[in-house]
């Protein structure tokens, strides 16, 4: 039987590695009895033919040359016993000679056939084929041989894919990591790197390999510290100077010694990044960014028109840039908005409160700290917000309570672009720009000697002064119907919107806590509401529409004492439950502000 085109082709393509593999040896195989008449045969698991070697004479020319065609199926069933038909059938080494076949056609002819297995599993057969007078004991021999021959080739061929697809696999792991990754071998040559660490470190990737490690770097490679100390490390930080130009690199590593079974170190690998990676990370972790843009910033009276017209200005440079204006004008909400318009928006906005830290902290919270610098420190040190906002914006909110010895190292920073850890020997470049804002006039503290007159001027480069709501009260109608809007969304309420009388009263109040408390008065109101999806007046505070809702008045102190300590709530809730905000609010000390507290048993 032999197999059509079509059919012969899909053989072929199925068993093309066997063939490949098998090839080489058929050709020696052959070298050993060409000119003698015989034929080197290999045929698939079905003893269909898939290649022939052999001396013409028996090929091309023998009376039974059609049954040495590829395509051509010895199976028993259609050309009787033969040695492959019965080495397939028991799975082992044989010679067929001469009448011991069952066909005719064969009689005359001796075949010696050896399995090929893989995995234990017959793939194919292979064949010597010859005259019966030329038939020797040492021929099945040569089959056998060359048959675990290409068992072996089989193996190995697999193995060696095997370890191409691992190492393909691990080199994919190893290029998909945003991180650099290195090896290196116990004498410090490279042997492996990332493209990502090539990056990193500014070498050529493929020259590299096979050179020292500190021939390809300016600066002393510290895994070769793992090499001698045979200590490895976890996320450790370093920095390291170039030596020809004297620039710094910010690394946080992990490296670990690579030993052989002895326990004996070979090599080591290391894995690294920027530390600005690290901030990108803890940026999008702790949400240091900016939420806000000047689409956000509501009212259209000339005032605030015109501190959006100078935020805009400022958006567009690098300058350091100085706030002014009352608590609860929004300063932050500027202050995000020019962020966000600015060449820095990719990168981090980080906020600090100069009123709401210790005198004794600020330090630390400002330019970090290394790992036991002082009592109650972290173990492994903390960064500072400086380095958390380098490349990026850092907001010094409430400038003017930042004391004075602080000031003259902020003056230092703000000069060199460099800082040094609390408990550090190292010198840190940042790249940050400063965003201030007070609620003093910082002229006269300069004069008052409560700020540094150079501080000042190095601060406020370009100036915008935010106005108070009582300063721009067109705006109030419209700021709020956008807090109502916000409200709504916040807590689940549908209020529609306020009476004329409300908007009335609005207009005539001071507003101390300016827009902050606009939003607080609004959002206690709606939670007044009693199934009413209008605020009126009678949800409105006594402070603001001058009406009290005693039934029975006791006496004045009473009264006093209801206002003050509704005040207080209500200067609480602006300062967001921050007690010095609220103390400086109300015009009074932290200590009385604390008394008051306890006096009106005030749930902070």
């Amino acid at each position: 039987m032999r197999l059509s085109q079509k059919e012969l082709d899909e053989v072929l393509k199925k068993n093309s590695q066997l063939i490949s593999f098998s090839k080489p040896f058929m050709e020696d195989l052959y070298s050993f009895v060409k000119g003698s008449g015989f034929a080197v045969v290999l045929t698939d698991a079905n003893a269909c033919i898939l290649e022939v070697l052999g001396d013409k004479e028996i090929v091309e020319d023998s009376e039974d040359k059609d049954n040495l065609r590829k395509g051509c199926i010895w199976k028993e069933e259609y050309v009787g016993n033969t040695a492959v038909s019965t080495c397939i059938f028991e799975g082992r080494p044989i010679q067929i000679s001469g009448k011991e076949h069952y066909c005719k056609v064969f009689k005359n002819w001796t075949c010696s056939s050896a399995p090929i297995k893989e995995d234990g599993k017959l793939i194919g057969v292979l064949s010597v084929r010859g005259y019966d007078w030329n038939s020797h004991s040492h021929t099945l021999g040569m089959v056998v041989a060359a048959a675990r021959a290409i068992e072996n080739k089989i193996v190995l061929e697999k193995a060696k894919a095997e370890i191409i697809l691992r190492t393909k696999y691990q080199s994919a792991i190893a290029e998909c990591i945003p991180d650099g990754f290195l090896t290196i071998d116990n004498k410090g040559i490279l042997t492996y790197i990332n493209q990502t660490g090539a990056d990193i470190l500014g070498i050529d990737r493929e020259s590299s390999i096979g050179r020292p490690i500190e021939e390809l770097v300016d600066f002393e490679p510290v895994i070769l510290n793992v090499l001698k100390t045979g200590k490895g490390y976890v996320d450790k930080e370093f920095i390291m100077t170039n030596n020809k130009n004297g620039l710094k690199y910010h690394f946080i590593k992990t490296a670990e010694p690579i030993r052989d079974d002895e326990g004996n170190i070979i090599g080591a690998i290391d894995n690294f990044r920027k530390i600005t990676r690290v901030h990108k990370m803890m940026r999008k972790l702790v949400g240091n960014y900016g939420k806000f843009t000047f689409d956000d910033i509501i009212g259209s009276s000339e005032k605030i028109k015109e501190s959006i017209r100078l935020a805009k200005i400022a958006a567009r440079s690098s300058s350091n840039v100085l706030i002014y204006g009352e608590s609860g004008t929004g300063k932050e909400l500027l202050v995000q908005s020019i962020h966000n318009a600015s060449s820095r928006r990719n990168e981090s906005l980080v906020s600090i409160n100069c009123a709401a830290i210790p005198s004794e902290l600020i330090e630390s919270e400002l330019f970090g700290y290394e790992g036991g610098a002082f009592t109650g420190a972290l173990k492994n040190g903390q960064i500072g917000k400086f380095e958390l906002a380098s490349g990026g914006t850092l907001f010094l909110d409430e400038i003017g309570d930042m004391p004075l010895h602080m000031q003259a190292k902020l003056l230092r920073v703000l000069q060199e672009n460099q800082i040094i850890r609390v408990g550090g020997k190292d010198i840190i470049d940042i790249d940050v720009r400063i965003i201030s804002a007070t609620n003093k006039d910082l002229l006269h503290e300069c004069k008052n000697g409560n700020f540094r007159e150079d501080l000042y001027y190095r601060l406020n480069v370009l100036y915008i002064v935010l106005p108070p709501l009582r300063e721009r009260k067109e705006d109030i109608e419209e700021l709020v119907y956008h807090f109502i809007k916000k409200i709504n969304n916040k807590i689940g309420s549908n209020i529609e919107g306020v009476s004329p009388e409300v908007i009335d009263y609005f207009m005539k109040y001071d507003w101390p806590g300016n827009v902050r408390e606009l939003e607080n008065i609004l959002e206690r109101a709606i939670n007044f509401l009693d199934g009413d999806l209008v605020i009126r007046p009678q949800h409105l505070p006594s402070k603001i529409t001058g009406i009290t809702r005693y039934r029975e008045i006791d006496s004045l102190k009473s009264i006093l004492e209801e206002v003050e300590k509704q005040t207080i709530i209500d200067s609480l809730i602006i300062a967001k439950g921050n007690k010095t905000l609220a103390a400086n609010m109300l015009k009074i000390s932290r200590t009385s502000l604390y008394e008051k507290i306890m006096k009106y048993n005030i749930d902070i």
